[in-house]
């Protein structure tokens, strides 16, 4: 017979397995960190700008890496809280700028069309909100752990988190959503050192970014990439909201999008290869048939 503390060992060991099997089964789920919101002003003296930030933060003392989430065009930070509430939970510190002049507010004052810069501020943006956030004095630098940061970018902001990534060595792991990119853009990113990681996610109901204008530059980028193609995925289908969308396929595109991204995240933010086999064809088959993933792991 077993001591009791031997016993107690056993049982431990076999719960915290099977806690890892789960997380592995489906990352689309919720983490187990609670999640608080806050608003910050950050002001970038330099460029006479002021970013308004979105930040969510797991619970607790310890320090977590950080992740950038950018928006579209004629979008805003809050548009996509079914994955930055997720990762947050997962243990990020997530932050999401509004970028001055490409805010749906903006575009609906000017007739629909934003009437900031689309190109060359928003990258800058998500650099000043990384080192920002890495300060102990802003009140958040106490729980950033490292300075790697991950992106996600949607749409215009899949174009931002890739000139970031360009520009700025400490951006290693980028997830874009439906990018507004195209093949030239892999040429700035394929041979940087530290080598970057991108996870490449489209919709086949994409009419606005479709899967075939950034082809060439997932095509053109180096190891490790990952394209994840959602059948019936369209673009506003990764954001918050999309009433070209029954309810069900909108929560179907998010929870895939929440799958790849958080495990690509894991692995090539965190460290942890024990998401690794989420990343491959097989896992993407085994959801259904309206998933396809190509991976390109080394």
């Amino acid at each position: 017979m077993f001591p009791a503390a031997v016993t107690r060992l056993v049982a431990l060991l076999a719960v915290l397995a099977t806690s890892a099997v789960a997380e592995i089964q489906d990352p689309s789920l919720t983490g187990p960190y609670a999640v608080s919101q806050t608003t910050l002003q950050l002001y970038d003296s330099t460029r006479d700008r002021l970013l308004v930030t979105e930040v969510w933060l797991p619970a607790g003392s310890r320090r977590f890496p950080l992740v950038l989430v950018a928006h579209g065009n004629c979008g805003f930070r809050t548009n996509y809280e079914y994955v930055s509430v997720a990762i947050a939970s997962r243990g990020y510190v997530v932050a999401a700028p509004d970028f001055p002049g490409v805010t749906k507010a903006d575009c609906d004052a000017n007739g629909g069309t934003a009437p900031g810069d689309l190109f060359v501020e928003p990258p800058r943006d998500l650099s000043f909100v990384r080192g920002v956030l890495h300060q102990r004095d802003v009140g958040l630098g106490d729980r950033v752990r490292g300075q790697r940061t991950g992106l996600v970018g949607h749409s215009l902001g899949g174009a931002a988190a890739t000139n970031a990534s360009a520009a700025d060595g400490r951006f290693t792991a980028v997830a874009l959503l439906a990018p507004f990119v195209g093949g030239a853009a892999a040429d700035r990113v394929r041979d940087l050192r530290p080598r970057r990681a991108f996870l490449v996610v489209g919709g086949t109901a994409d009419t606005t970014v479709p899967i075939s204008f950034f082809m060439p530059f997932f095509d053109g980028l180096s190891f490790p990439s990952f394209l994840v193609t959602i059948v019936g995925g369209t673009h506003s289908g990764f954001t918050d909201m999309d009433a070209h969308l029954s309810p069900e396929g909108l929560a179907r595109q998010e929870a895939l999008t929440r799958r790849y991204a958080t495990a690509f995240l894991r692995r090539y933010l965190a460290g942890d290869r024990r998401l690794a086999a989420v990343l491959t064809p097989e896992d993407a088959a085994a959801e259904g048939p309206d998933v396809e993933l190509t991976a390109r792991p080394r």
